[in-house]
Order: C-alpha cells, then structure tokens, then sequence
C-alpha cells in the first residue's frame, strides 16, 4: 500500500513534514518527500491529511464501558473506598462472560474511533474470571487493536477469587503472545493484598520473566494502610516482594513521595497519569513534575487519549508549570515509548521499519503547523472528532469515519440491552 500526499506528524521530537509512506508486511517500509507507486500496489491520495502514529491508552478498564450511564449507588459515597465498595467493586462483581466480551467490544470501538491503536487494560470480573483474559484478547483482536492486558488479583473476593485470578494470570501468560496481544501480571492495590499474595504475585513475576500493573497511592487510604499494616512505603513493599522491575506499570501515583517516585523511576517502572479520573474521584493531583518515565491513561473513563492530553495540559497549567505544552506532549508521546519497551517495536515513528499503526486525521487548521507548535494545535485543536481512518499492523480498522472489522452498530445495540441488566445485577451483589 502506498499512502500519498500526507503530513507526516510524529510527537517525540515533534516533528511535521509531508511526505509519503509506503506500508508492507504490517509495517512502514518506506518514507520519502515522494514515493514513485508500483504496479498492482494499492495506491491512496490522502489530500493533505495529517498521518500520526496511533495513540496508546496506557491506562483503563475496558469493563467499565458499560457503566456509561448508570444510576448512582443509593448512598452516595464520602470516600474513595466508598466509590469502590458502593460502585466498582459491584460492578466487577456482576460482570459475566457476555458483559465481558461487550464491554472489551465497545470499549475497543471506542478506542478506535478515538485514533487508539493500544489499550492497556486492567481488567477484574470475580465472578467471570476464567478465561476473561481470553475473553478480552478475543474481542480486542476482532476489532483490529493491539492490547496489553492483565487480570486484578486481589484479596477482596477471598482466597477463592485470589487463586482464581492466579491461575488466569498463568494460563494466559502461559498461552503466549500474538501478533496483537501481549499479557502481565496484575494486582488491584497494595491495601488489598496481602504479603501472601504479593509474595506469589513477585513469584509469578520471576516465572513468567513478566512485569506488574498495579494502581498505586491513587488515594491516601492506599499510603496509610501501607504504613500502618507494614510500616513500610508502598514502592519499598513493592521492591520487597520483587515486583519493582523494569516495565512495571504503577497507575496513578498520586500521593507517592519524591523519592519513591525517583526510586520507582531509577528501577524502570512507569507512572501512568489519569488525571480526569482523579479530578473525577477528587484524589488529589499527581506530582507530575517529578513523572520521568510517564504515559497518559484514561481509568476506564472513556477511550480518548487526546482528551486526556488536553486535561493533563490544563492541570500543569493550574499548578503554575511553566513547561505545560512540552510536558502534556511529552506524556502523550510516552505512550509510544511505553509500548516500544513492552513490545519491542519502534512505536512513535513513522520511519521505515516502524509498525503500520496510524491514525489519520482530517484537520484543517486555521494557522500554519510546525514543529515548534505542534503541542498546541494537538491540545487545543485536533480532537476525536479530526479521526477519518486508523490502521494497526497494515491493516484499516477504520476507514472514513466507520469501523471496518466489525459490525460497531449491532454490538453496540447489544451493549444497550444488557446493561440495564448488569445495573439491576449490582443491586444483589
């Protein structure tokens, strides 16, 4: 295939120019001001659209897609473990196989339609728990995007739903990768482990040579219990139990110390940054300047990695940062440094050998985009809306607004049936 007459725009640096791509194999094989076509070779004009590598949600929840909506827990929480007991944790509780798979179905059509070409998910369902991971990677695939997911195992649903989440985890680490989809090892929080299940989690770590994700000091309740239960800091226990390691995903951070995060940062993890959804369960700001090694997230909340990006530039803005462009981009552009490290691939480029993972958008822009003003038309100018057509791997998932691989309108007229069904579940669970 050969995509012609585009603006090639890659974020780290921030770089604009136009130029032509030729895409074989899953990936771009070539890159020139001009490309001379080859017979038979599929040609398309793209009319001056601006091409960029699909974004990465490092960061969600796809089960929580269908939540979009639903009606509010009956008293309504006071705390950040209220919102989890009286809300998540219900509606985790009362996912079963079908709600699983509608759930990674539309939430990855709305990652696409987004420009997400990567989601990374953290994904809980006690009451389902084997083969949703298989479940996830299925539907995911069907869509045509690439995925990083984990099973939660936590100690909340007891020793049971704990050796249940173990034993997915193995299973699916054991099954491989493919072409799209990888696997880690995923815990809930540290103030619902245990050190016996952390101690197993660090082992599983070790066999399957993998690395965690796991939320961390997303609100002060996980830091104190911390403390008070091991007297010790969240990053520390983490490293006790060797699950501080290169690649491992800490979510959040938000009430983590300087130099944990310098420790956590120095050993390889990286911070996933969700700053909607903590403006949403009133957390607390991240203390982004210290974020190194960051990537931006969305917690389930939707699949818009550029809304995310907008909002993460207005909080640096309100805590007086003077670098709030450069770093809102440049915790966009982790994403693709993320997915480089977990997948082993140069994602973030559109250089020859990089993978076929674009996204292609329809803006036009009142004001010249260059190099040096990148940052702002992507946080006050491009959005979702901009998306015409997205590839992964060569392939299009959506072309001129439409998802391709699937048939989005008759899964989302399924999700809209059941989950008035899922909400009267929670109600009993």
């Amino acid at each position: 295939m050969l995509l012609r007459n585009a603006v090639l725009t890659t974020l780290d640096p921030p770089r604009v120019a136009s130029g032509d791509l030729r895409v074989e194999g899953g990936a771009i094989s070539e890159r020139a001001p001009s490309l001379a076509a080859r017979d038979e070779e599929d040609v398309l004009d793209l009319g001056g659209a601006f091409v960029l590598p699909g974004f990465v949600n490092a960061h969600t929840h796809l089960y929580s897609v269908l939540a979009r909506g639903m009606p509010g827990p009956k008293e309504p929480p006071r705390s950040f473990v209220e919102i989890l007991e009286r809300v998540w944790w219900r509606l985790d509780r009362a996912l079963d196989e079908e709600t699983v798979r509608l759930s990674a179905l539309a939430g990855a059509i709305d990652a696409a339609l987004s420009g997400v070409t990567l989601v990374v998910d953290h994904h809980a369902s006690p009451s389902a728990i084997p083969g949703s991971l298989e479940t996830l990677r299925s539907a995911v695939e069907a869509v045509g995007l690439r995925s990083v997911l984990c099973y939660e195992v936590t100690d909340r649903n007891g020793p049971e739903g704990r050796d249940l989440g173990l034993e997915e985890t193995h299973r699916f680490l054991a099954s491989g990768p493919t072409s799209l989809t990888r696997g880690m090892v995923g815990g809930h929080a540290g103030f619902t482990l245990s050190e016996e299940t952390m101690e197993r989690l660090g082992a599983l770590v070790e066999e399957a040579d993998a690395a965690l994700h796991i939320h961390v000091a997303e609100d002060p309740a996980d830091v104190e219990d911390c403390w008070h239960q091991y007297g010790v800091g969240l990053v520390e226990r983490l490293d006790g139990h060797r699950l501080l390691r290169p690649s491992t995903l800490l979510a959040h951070g938000v009430h983590l110390e300087p130099a944990e995060l310098q420790e956590a940062q120095d050993r390889g993890a990286w911070l996933l940054h969700n700053p909607r959804s903590n403006m949403n369960n009133d957390v607390g700001y991240a203390p982004t300047h210290a974020f190194r090694r960051a990537a931006l997230g969305t917690d389930g909340m939707d699949g818009d990695v550029l809304a995310e990006a907008r909002v993460a530039f207005l909080k640096l803005q309100e805590a007086g940062r003077d670098d709030a462009f450069e770093t809102a981009l440049r915790f966009l552009a982790g994403g693709h440094r993320l997915a480089t490290e977990l997948l082993g691939r140069p994602f973030g480029t559109l250089d020859a050998g990089a993978p076929a993972d674009l996204v292609v958008l329809d803006y036009s822009s009142p004001t010249p985009v260059h190099d040096r003003n990148l940052a702002g038309h992507l946080l006050f100018g491009i959005d979702r809306s901009h998306v015409r057509s997205v590839m992964v791997e060569g392939r299009w998932v959506v072309r001129d607004g439409r998802v391709v691989t699937v048939d989005a309108e008759a899964i989302l007229a399924r999700a809209r049936e059941a989950a008035p069904l899922l909400w009267r579940r929670m109600e009993s669970v």
